[in-house]
């Protein structure tokens, strides 16, 4: 139950954020289909992610290579997180 209500505090967090970051780095007119693509690559990435976990496991027998994948799924995350922000900075600059 503790690790349920953190997972559910944690979650119930973050979600939100998505629809405001989308907003702060997106055109506005676009927000609602991006906050929709947003959420439907995080609801298949939760599902794929499972998975894709198990099916490591079951390849290798540990589940070193499965936290080693997932490491580098969010690294790729964060890269994406990181040109979202260098494009919009660099539009931003350009209408200055």
């Amino acid at each position: 139950y503790v690790v349920s209500l953190v997972f559910g505090l944690s979650q119930g967090g973050i979600v939100p954020c998505y629809a405001i970051i989308v907003r702060d780095y997106m055109p506005a007119k676009e927000a609602g289909q991006r906050v929709g693509i947003v959420m439907m690559a995080t609801i298949f990435g939760m599902a794929v992610g499972g998975w894709m976990s198990g099916w490591i496991y079951d390849l290798t027998g540990s589940y070193a290579a499965a936290f080693l994948n997932g490491i580098g799924w969010n690294l790729m995350n964060l890269g994406a997180i990181l040109l979202l922000m260098w494009r919009a900075r660099r539009g931003a600059e350009a209408l200055a």
